[in-house]
């Protein structure tokens, strides 16, 4: 047989043989239909589903049947196709029959609130095809054949028959889709029961949110507004991924329900790290950590801020990965604050540590491809976030308490030091009491012992006049011894005085109680004192006698009538000086009269003053000590210095001595 023949032999000899061989391969690769005997649970869809990735994103649903039949899907392995987060539209398809004699209404559930690309297709026996679902980016929620928060797709199949059905859908962030099937009934069960768990869970959380904002408005702490802050948007989250955000809070708006894992993901985060920071008070005892806190603050603002531009799916994808080290950086704080405050912080790293199990399980699928489903990724999240946010409130009253109680030792060493201080202070009130009592006793006794020293003066002096007339025959003999002795006596009792004092630790002598001194014998005494003094100026010194009783004690007495007698005589240059004694208004009057320049009241008053001159320029000696000492006397022994009135000049002083009280 020549050559062409046999090359033409072969082709059409394979021209036959290809259609049966090709049609036989794509038989061995179908996969079985899953057998419909009652609800089907996610695991039991293994082996039965094969898919398809659409990289033109154009094509139909004849094509795909055409492409399916010639073995163009590719089994899955798994139970739940996941190709990761690509921008491939997802074609899955799956052959049922139902084996269930009593069941033709069926739900294919699919464990997603939301797809920008959701259409459901079912293909007869017949090659007819029925649109189940058919939903994209700008479908509301109500645009949903069966409304759930959940896609379903609702199909008829009467028992015995066989289906085939396709979907197409292309998902914003991750691929992964898990699906079950359900009768009526246990749709009906089931959604009963998840929406039962799901109430539950939110009205925990809103009771917590709710406990925490009264806190705040009754406290004041910032910490449980940011602790409020954390569990809202922890609960948004779960409720958007739950599709209840779309369903009851913006059903209108699919375009911002796309959107709203990126903000809530990232709320997540920044209000972990601001409660963290509050809570830990990062800001006061650990300024690197809050740097950190800060810049996991930070990185998702900046994401939510670069998806004006930056693809929505890379930035969903890169938060789950930063939800996990956010939390990380959080658990951390924990444990760096716990080495010095372990009992404030305790709960608090208990509860961030749960959250790390189910941040991980998050990673795990969306990173690692690990097969977790849907179901146990949420039912951790909620799980962790009820402990959480049971631990935290654990947390916050343990902190309140740890507060309450540094408070409390706070105000106890603050008392303690309000009473060292106010022991203190009444130490230092006591001390410059006592200061001031040593100041005015020690000028008390500074001005005692000028007193005595302008007391000494004037009998000294009389008492040198007299031995110098002694001595240079001057002075008579009648008198002398007498003049000689009084000087002595009252010199020898005015230092006695002091000596004695001084011995007793006094300072200032005491004053007898009620002494008395006989005038009969204290102004003859004062008389020869003075008289060497006044014959010297040419002065004519006399007395009135007198049998009184000054009440006064003889010392004092004599100081009283010696600093009277000699201002008299030292301020009257010519004439006489006149002293004694008479009874005045039921008392006794110790009065010296002079020819002198006369005094005024106001001289008076002011020549009273200690150092006081009143004419300071004047030839006579002194140092105006005579009128302070006879009114301290005065005052000391109830009488009182007065000015007497002289109609022909001359000065007339005197001191008033009230009537003694007669003894009971």
């Amino acid at each position: 047989m020549p050559a062409g023949f046999r090359a033409l032999a072969f082709v059409l000899t394979w021209a036959a043989i290809l259609p049966a061989a090709i049609a036989a391969w794509a038989q061995e690769t179908t996969l079985p239909p899953l057998s419909a005997q009652g609800p089907v649970a996610e695991a039991g869809f293994a082996g039965h589903l094969s898919a398809y990735r659409d990289a033109s994103r154009a094509l139909t649903i004849e094509q795909a049947i055409a492409l399916e039949r010639a073995g163009g899907f590719a089994p899955q392995r798994g139970a739940a196709p996941n190709f990761g987060y690509t921008k491939d539209v997802i074609w899955l398809h799956l052959g049922v029959v139902n084996d269930s004699p009593g069941t033709a209404d069926w739900r294919l559930q699919f464990r997603e609130n939301f797809f920008q690309l959701f259409e459901v297709y079912q293909v007869g026996p017949d090659g007819g095809v029925t649109v189940i679902e058919a939903l994209d980016a700008a479908s509301p929620f109500a645009a949903r054949r069966i409304p759930y928060p959940e896609l379903v797709a609702g199909f008829a199949l009467p028992p015995g028959d066989r289906t085939e059905i396709f979907v197409r859908y292309w998902s914003g962030g991750s691929s992964e889709v898990s699906m079950s099937l359900h009768t009526p009934d246990s749709f009906a069960e089931s959604t009963t029961l998840r929406t039962a768990k799901n109430f539950i869970y939110y009205g925990a959380m809103l009771f917590l949110v709710a406990a925490a904002l009264i806190a705040w408005a009754i406290a004041g702490q910032f910490v449980f507004f940011a602790y409020a802050c954390n569990i809202v948007s922890a609960l948004l989250f779960i409720m958007h991924g739950d599709g209840n955000a779309f369903r009851y809070l913006w059903p209108g708006a699919p375009q911002f329900n796309a959107y709203a894992s990126i903000l809530l993901g990232a709320a997540i985060i920044v209000s972990a790290a601001n409660f963290a920071r509050h809570f830990l008070q990062t800001y006061r005892y650990h300024p690197v950590l809050e740097k950190a806190l800060l810049t996991t603050i930070a990185v998702p603002v900046a994401m939510i801020a670069a998806s004006v531009v930056v693809d929505h799916q890379f930035i969903k994808k890169y938060l789950v990965l930063l939800a996990t080290l956010s939390i990380a950086v959080v658990v951390t704080a924990g444990i760096v604050a716990a080495r010095t405050r372990l009992r404030e912080v305790r709960f608090y790293v208990l509860a961030w540590t749960g959250a790390i199990i189910s941040s991980g399980l998050m990673t795990a699928r969306h990173w690692l491809g690990v097969e977790i489903s849907e179901d146990v990724q949420f039912d951790s999240m909620r799980i962790v976030l009820v402990l959480d946010a049971a631990f935290m409130g654990l947390a916050i009253l343990d902190r309140i308490n740890q507060l309450k109680q540094n408070r409390e030792a706070a105000m106890a060493q603050s008392l303690a030091e309000a009473r060292r201080s106010l022991e203190l202070s009444t130490r230092l009130q006591e001390l410059e009491r006592d200061y001031a009592l040593a100041v005015r006793l020690g000028q008390t006794r500074e001005q005692h012992m000028a007193d005595t020293i302008h007391d000494l003066r004037q009998p000294l002096a009389a008492l040198q006049m007299t031995v110098r007339g002694v001595i240079t025959g001057r002075a008579g003999v009648e008198g002398t011894a007498e003049r000689v002795e009084d000087a002595f006596g009252y010199l020898e009792g005015l230092i006695g005085r002091e000596l004695e004092a001084y011995r007793q630790g006094h300072g200032v002598p005491d004053t007898p109680p009620s002494p008395v001194t006989p005038m009969a014998t204290m102004l003859p005494r004062l008389h020869q004192m003075f008289e060497p003094e006044a014959v010297q100026k040419g002065l004519s010194l006399r007395y009135v006698p007198s049998g009184a009783d000054l009440p006064l004690p003889p010392l004092d007495a004599m100081r009283l009538g010696s600093n009277l007698v000699a201002n008299a005589i030292k301020y009257t240059d010519s004439g006489r000086v006149l002293f004694g004694i008479r009874r005045h208004a039921g008392g006794l009057r110790f009065e010296v009269h002079d020819t002198g320049p006369g005094m005024s009241a106001e001289d008076l008053a002011e020549a009273t003053g200690r150092t006081v001159r009143l004419n300071p320029g004047a030839a006579q000696d002194g140092v105006g000590l005579g009128l302070a000492i006879v009114q301290a006397l005065a005052e000391t022994h109830g009488a009182r210095l007065e000015r007497l009135p002289r109609p022909h000049g001359g000065a007339s002083i005197a001191v008033w001595f009230p009537p003694v009280p007669p003894l009971p």
